[in-house]
């Protein structure tokens, strides 16, 4: 594979936690005011998306927001937004990463009938197989022709994502079909139309991830159209969050996989 990512996704949690320095003294809103003008504001800059739920009581100073199987944090006014890992460095712990393990454990959704509590599971491409229909010519192929074939649905503004490609890195042995979607906001659906429309799509696709310059065709525009064709065909499959790993025989995983478990996962084995 090209070299899609040459920095450690250290990075993006180090600027987390910069940001959490800066907005940390944001306080002036009662919790019940800030979380309802937190929810209203994320809904309107992402509209591809689902606020699930929205928490100010956090110990880090920001607000947690949960969308789908994504976590973002948020100022208590709205206005800024932390995409990545937050780091607990005296307690040497991950909190993103403990915070969407938690998430992830809670299986079925709790509805009430009758007045009972009753416990509906929730259905998601991850409990099963997906057939994607979608062309080829709306996806960025890596290392084409390569033994392992790998078709991910990612956002060019998820962290999970940058982690992912970062460590495929000089891998060359896996196909990668990558389907850009939007469902972090107007930010991820403007980098994968600038992918879309380059010519060199994988070298696009790593400036993308890196932050570099991305050398693009003319008539961008057109490419809208593609994706917001591959989001629709993720959230119509269940898939609300990224990124979303389908291999060969069209099984699901649904998050990112270390890259030890994520050759099993290719390989059919269990992981």
């Amino acid at each position: 594979m090209r070299r899609i990512l040459n920095i450690r996704y250290a990075l993006p949690a180090v600027m987390g936690l910069g940001a959490l320095a800066a907005v940390g003294i944001v306080t002036t809103l009662q919790p019940a005011a800030t979380e309802a003008t937190v929810k209203r504001r994320i809904a309107e800059h992402f509209p591809n998306s689902t606020v699930n739920s929205v928490s100010c009581k956090t110990a880090i100073g920001l607000c947690e927001v949960v969308m789908g199987k994504n976590l973002l944090y948020a100022t208590r006014d709205g206005r800024y937004v932390v995409v990545g890992a937050v780091l607990d460095l005296k307690a040497r712990k991950d909190l993103t990463d403990q915070r969407l393990k938690e998430l992830a454990a809670v299986d079925a959704a709790t509805t009430s009938v009758e007045g009972q509590r009753v416990e509906t599971p929730v259905k998601t491409a991850a409990a099963g197989k997906l057939s994607v229909s979608l062309p080829k010519a709306n996806a960025v192929i890596h290392n084409p022709g390569a033994p392992l074939k790998m078709t991910v649905f990612g956002d060019y503004s998820c962290g999970y994502c940058h982690q992912l490609f970062a460590q495929l890195a000089g891998t060359t042995n896996i196909e990668i079909t990558e389907y850009p979607i939007a469902i972090l906001g107007p930010q991820s659906a403007e980098k994968a139309r600038l992918v879309m429309c380059a010519g060199d799509r994988a070298a696009a696709a790593e400036a993308a991830y890196t932050g570099g310059e991305i050398k693009t065709g003319a008539d961008c525009a057109r490419f809208d159209a593609v994706i917001a064709e591959n989001t629709r065909f993720a959230q119509a499959n269940g898939i609300n969050g990224t990124p979303a790993i389908i291999r060969a025989d069209g099984t699901v995983n649904a998050g990112f996989l270390p890259l030890p478990d994520l050759i099993r996962f290719l390989e059919g084995k269990n992981v």
